[in-house]
């Protein structure tokens, strides 16, 4: 850590996780100092889809944010498509899944397995946020990866499933070598829209520089002298600098307040539940349907050396019914094992340990 770090780390650092539903985006914010959280909160806005750029009042609390402290860093959440994980890390392991490299912005692990992700949602998520600032970019996998690495490791293996309300990745693992990736989503992919302006593949790479990761000073893979736990929180860069250090701010204010509250249920509200158990069931009947044919594909598709799995982890950042869990165990003849998770507030996590170690 250098001495810039030292001496910010004397003062307030709020780090702000967004995570994008299609009607929702959830916020979870910690605020760091000296080595330990000081304090935490959570903050929801609803969203009305199609959403052609960020809702204003999003701006808006994000601004007020960078106003009150000092050192803030907004990180994103990747959930749309064109991103995945692969075993290997060279291009010819690229090209053996089909993934034309020059297109791609890609993070590997214990020099084992990369993440990546095509410049294009990159681009869509650095415009999305043009107005406030985007500072770090978090694939999934670098956080199924985490959830992974601060479990008990297992020597044989496991298909790890990463949860969350719009989408899921399936990683099959053993101990920290990825064999296998996919990535699936549960609703549709149109609650922001992609403009014209980042839809074009062909000029993409020259019209953004990014040729090489010396090309990419905003998208920056971590230096090879961090050691291989830093590594591995892999989070696909920090995308700008701090300012210059000048008034520092005092005192508590509205961002201490956890907005999110509950209602009590009414017939309506019994009724909407309803609808929301329907919901979630189609969605599990899907997810199954989704992991199935993953399955199927690690098994028979001989780019993979398959290897037998027994065991389901699901890291369930969002709900899976116990229905959903019964069908694993007796169609797929696995074991399942669940732990629930908060995903925004585990997005702060490594984002504090990526910037401070």
């Amino acid at each position: 850590m250098g001495m810039r770090e030292l001496f910010q780390k004397k003062f307030q650092n709020l780090f702000v996780s967004i995570v994008l539903h299609e009607t929702e985006c959830l916020l979870y914010c910690k605020v760091f100092k000296n080595g330990k959280i000081e304090k935490s909160f959570t903050k929801s806005f609803l969203l009305t889809p199609p959403t052609e750029a960020l809702d204003k009042a999003i701006e808006n609390y994000l601004v007020e944010l960078q106003d009150e402290y000092r050192f803030v860093y907004v990180a994103l959440l990747l959930s749309t498509l064109g991103q995945g994980a692969i075993e290997g890390t060279q291009s010819v392991d690229f090209n053996k899944h089909h993934v034309d490299i020059s297109s791609v912005h890609s993070v590997s692990f214990a020099k084992q397995w990369s993440a990546y992700a095509s410049y294009i949602e990159i681009k869509w998520a650095k415009n999305l946020f043009s107005d406030v600032g985007l500072d770090l970019i978090y694939s999934p996998f670098v956080v199924l990866n985490d959830f992974i690495v601060n479990e008990k490791l297992r020597s044989k293996p496991t298909c790890y499933i990463l949860n969350c309300h719009d989408f899921f990745v399936i990683g099959v693992f053993e101990g920290k070598q990825l064999h296998f990736g996919a990535f699936f989503k549960t609703q549709s992919d149109t609650s922001f829209s992609h403009t014209d302006d980042v839809s074009d593949w062909e000029h993409e790479e020259q019209e953004m520089g990014l040729a090489s990761d010396e090309e990419m000073p905003e998208l920056q893979i971590e230096k090879e002298d961090k050691s291989e736990e830093s590594e591995e929180l892999g989070e696909f860069g920090e995308l700008s600098e701090l300012e210059d250090i000048d008034a520092l701010p005092n005192g508590d204010t509205f961002s201490d307040v956890d907005t999110r509250t509950l209602g009590h249920f009414s017939g309506l509200d019994a009724l909407k539940e309803e609808d929301i158990s329907l919901e979630l069931y189609g969605r599990d009947l899907l997810v199954y349907k989704y992991l199935k044919s993953a399955l199927e594909e690690y098994y028979h598709n001989p780019l993979y050396v398959s290897q037998f799995i027994e065991e389901i982890v699901i890291f369930d950042g969002y709900e899976i019914s116990s229905d959903f869990i019964r069908q694993i165990q007796d169609e797929l003849m696995m074991s399942v094992e669940v732990h629930k998770v908060n995903v925004g507030e585990r997005i702060c996590d490594i984002a504090i340990e990526e910037v401070f170690g």
